[in-house]
Protein backbone atom coordinates (compact mmCIF):
# COMPACT_ATOMS: atom_id res chain seq x y z
CA UNK A 1 0.00 0.00 0.00
CA UNK A 2 1.43 3.34 -1.07
CA UNK A 3 0.84 6.45 1.01
CA UNK A 4 0.77 9.86 -0.66
CA UNK A 5 1.23 13.32 0.82
CA UNK A 6 -1.79 15.56 0.19
CA UNK A 7 -1.95 19.33 0.70
CA UNK A 8 -5.39 20.51 1.78
CA UNK A 9 -6.22 24.20 1.35
CA UNK A 10 -9.04 25.86 3.22
CA UNK A 11 -10.20 28.35 5.83
CA UNK A 12 -9.71 27.65 9.51
CA UNK A 13 -12.46 29.06 11.77
CA UNK A 14 -11.62 29.48 15.46
CA UNK A 15 -14.10 29.61 18.40
CA UNK A 16 -13.23 33.28 19.13
CA UNK A 17 -14.43 34.35 15.67
CA UNK A 18 -10.95 34.61 14.11
CA UNK A 19 -10.38 32.87 10.77
CA UNK A 20 -7.43 32.41 8.45
CA UNK A 21 -6.52 30.61 5.25
CA UNK A 22 -4.26 27.60 5.74
CA UNK A 23 -2.67 24.65 3.95
CA UNK A 24 -2.55 21.42 5.97
CA UNK A 25 -0.62 18.33 4.85
CA UNK A 26 -1.72 14.74 5.45
CA UNK A 27 -0.24 11.40 4.43
CA UNK A 28 -2.87 8.86 3.38
CA UNK A 29 -3.49 6.21 0.71
CA UNK A 30 -6.34 8.18 -0.92
CA UNK A 31 -7.51 11.77 -1.19
CA UNK A 32 -10.82 10.94 0.52
CA UNK A 33 -9.01 9.49 3.56
CA UNK A 34 -6.73 12.54 3.79
CA UNK A 35 -9.75 14.88 3.79
CA UNK A 36 -11.56 12.68 6.35
CA UNK A 37 -8.50 12.78 8.65
CA UNK A 38 -8.31 16.55 8.23
CA UNK A 39 -11.98 17.06 9.12
CA UNK A 40 -11.70 14.71 12.11
CA UNK A 41 -8.58 16.43 13.49
CA UNK A 42 -9.69 20.01 12.65
CA UNK A 43 -13.48 20.31 12.88
CA UNK A 44 -13.35 24.09 12.27
CA UNK A 45 -11.47 23.72 8.97
CA UNK A 46 -13.48 24.31 5.77
CA UNK A 47 -11.79 22.39 2.90
CA UNK A 48 -11.64 24.28 -0.41
CA UNK A 49 -9.19 22.15 -2.44
CA UNK A 50 -6.83 19.20 -2.18
CA UNK A 51 -3.84 18.19 -4.31
CA UNK A 52 -0.90 15.76 -4.25
CA UNK A 53 2.36 17.22 -2.96
CA UNK A 54 5.03 16.04 -5.40
CA UNK A 55 7.90 18.00 -3.85
CA UNK A 56 11.05 16.15 -2.89
CA UNK A 57 11.92 15.90 0.81
CA UNK A 58 14.63 18.23 2.05
CA UNK A 59 17.87 16.48 2.99
CA UNK A 60 19.35 17.71 6.25
CA UNK A 61 23.15 17.64 6.27
CA UNK A 62 25.41 17.77 9.30
CA UNK A 63 27.48 20.95 9.59
CA UNK A 64 30.63 21.54 11.54
CA UNK A 65 30.31 23.98 14.44
CA UNK A 66 33.95 25.05 14.07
Amino acid sequence: MQEIKFNIYGEHFYPNGYSRMDVLSYIAPTQQEAIANCKRNNPGFHVMSCWIDESKPEVVRMQSLI
